[in-house]
């Protein structure tokens, strides 16, 4: 009796809980967010939608970097910047 009550509440946490496949690794989180690139639903992304990506980035980074709007960056702009924000970038220890 106690075997098939825990055979049948084994089923039942099967059956109600995610398949073990649905669990993603880092890599698989990694390419689902790249596939967002895909803007046209074609399920391949184009050079031009990773090209966005990118453009959208650097302007991003630039403008952080210049510190005083000026759409131009300085040596000391440039120091500041790497100083702050480095570690977001790269790993300090390998």
């Amino acid at each position: 009796m106690l075997i098939r009550f825990l055979s049948l509440l084994f089923l039942y946490c099967l059956i109600t809980t995610p398949a073990l496949a649905a669990i993603k690794s880092s890599t698989d989180k990694i390419v689902d967010t790249f596939m967002q690139l895909d803007l046209d639903e074609s399920e391949t992304v184009s050079f031009e939608e990773y090209q966005s990506m990118v453009n959208e980035r650097a302007q991003s980074r630039f403008e952080a970097m210049d510190a005083n709007g000026d759409e131009e960056i300085t040596d000391m702009e440039y120091r500041d910047f790497w100083r702050d924000n480095k570690a977001k970038w790269y790993r300090l220890q390998r």
